[in-house]
């Protein structure tokens, strides 16, 4: 009786573990996405008057992703490794770079935006359109025009930049490098 219990609970263990590993894998929400590279995913998609921004590990390790920088120990993240392709309406197209207006400066400590991202794992963003700038234009804002305006996220993993004294281990962390891109979102004024 004792050998059949265990023989059940391990098979039934076994299972278990094999499909919550596929449960990870697969996302809960259908989303678009770009081409994964080296087992990374951008997904883009519109939330009303916002983006969210998907970054999803569908390869098989974890791995690190180096987002930007992040102040106040981590009380403001400003994700700017991420930018956005934009052609407007007119077919005029634009870089632009995350550049929250709020902090045009820093003042104080700035570490790296460190997200650990497991293999099967998702990271969201919610972003405004007033976060991006535009250097050759000067826009501060996502201009959208009425017709078809179409948006490409961006991800360019790079190493630790900002390896602050106490943190001096953190550049030797397994680091995401490359570069990704997203789908094409279509968005209609």
């Amino acid at each position: 009786m004792r050998t059949r219990s265990f023989i059940l609970a391990a098979s039934l263990s076994s299972v278990l573990i094999g499909s919550s590993a596929d449960a990870l894998r697969r996302s809960p929400v259908p989303l678009d996405c770009g081409s994964a590279v080296a087992g990374l995913q951008i997904c883009l998609a519109s939330t009303g008057s916002n983006l969210q921004l998907a970054l999803r590990n569908v390869g098989d390790r974890d791995v690190i992703l180096n987002l930007g920088v992040m102040l106040g120990n981590g009380k403001t993240q400003l994700p700017n490794n991420i930018s956005l392709n934009f052609t407007d309406a007119r077919g005029k197209t634009r870089l632009f770079k995350f550049a929250d207006k709020r902090y045009p400066f820093v003042a104080g400590r700035m570490d790296d935006y460190v997200v650990p991202l497991r293999a099967g794992s998702t990271y969201t963003l919610q972003l405004t359109f007033d976060q991006f700038w535009c250097s050759e234009t000067k826009e501060f804002s996502i201009p959208l025009e009425p017709g078809k305006n179409l948006l490409t996220a961006q991800y360019e993993g790079t190493g630790a930049k900002t390896a602050n004294l106490d943190m001096s281990a953190i550049k030797f962390m397994n680091y995401w490098l490359g570069k990704v891109e997203s789908n094409i979102l279509t968005l209609e004024r």
